[in-house]
């Protein structure tokens, strides 16, 4: 079911202007000793996995389908699996679990990013990323990933710490349309990486509402 909002914004954004993604950038990417991937999915990020494959995995996610997914396709990899959301303060919330799985999202999904009403919610426990990696010794540099429907800036706020060792960051950001209720605005994210000395410095994926952005520490660019 697609309703006439989303077949509005498909044919403008989608059919007329088409999608840009280029994730051979990655190959331009620094190398990293640790590599975390925020928002796992039942599928992985098979990508980064695969050019960081000399990288220690950190995998974050609150489904139990991304614990499975790591379970059978990762022997082979150093990692740790944490079963958690990551935001900016601890808490308990509720996710919604949608048909497609990669769509669940805290946030409730406006018209023009509906595909259907969530079949089930989980209750699930938010913890910061600094909290987690805070006692994790031996890291080095860092590289992150972050795919978690809405909740981008959450989980940077709550990753202050970890920034300062981060030699990238890839978020899938909300932009120009208000897919979740009360969702980040484009420029406020780019605004907080902004502040903790990071600047957008690729565009790996361009699409209607969402846009795969890399930051890198400002000291490394210029």
């Amino acid at each position: 079911f697609i309703n006439s909002a989303m077949k509005k914004i498909t044919n403008y954004l989608y059919e007329k202007t088409g999608m840009y993604i280029d994730w051979d950038q990655l190959n331009q990417l620094p190398e990293i000793n640790t590599f975390i991937d925020i928002g796992v999915g039942k599928n992985g990020t098979p990508t980064f996995y695969e050019r960081f494959s000399h990288s220690k995995l950190i995998l974050i996610d609150p489904l139990m389908e991304a614990k499975i997914y790591a379970e059978n396709n990762l022997s082979d990899r150093q990692y740790e699996f944490f079963q958690c959301g990551v935001g900016d303060k601890e808490s308990e919330e509720f996710i919604k679990i949608e048909k497609n799985l990669g769509r669940s999202s805290l946030l409730n999904v406006k018209e023009i990013n509906y595909e259907g009403d969530p079949i089930s919610r989980r209750k699930i426990k938010i913890v910061t990323v600094d909290k987690l990696i805070n006692s994790k010794n031996n890291l080095g540099t860092v590289g992150i990933k972050i795919d978690t429907e809405g909740y981008e800036l959450n989980v940077v706020k709550g990753a202050k710490e970890t920034l300062k060792i981060a030699k990238f960051v890839v978020a899938e950001v909300r932009h120009n349309h208000e897919s979740f209720e009360g969702q980040y605005k484009l420029h406020e994210f780019i605004n907080f990486m902004h502040e903790n000395s990071f600047i957008l410095t690729r565009i790996m994926t361009a699409k209607p509402l969402i846009a795969d952005l890399c930051f890198q520490p400002k000291i490394d660019i210029f």
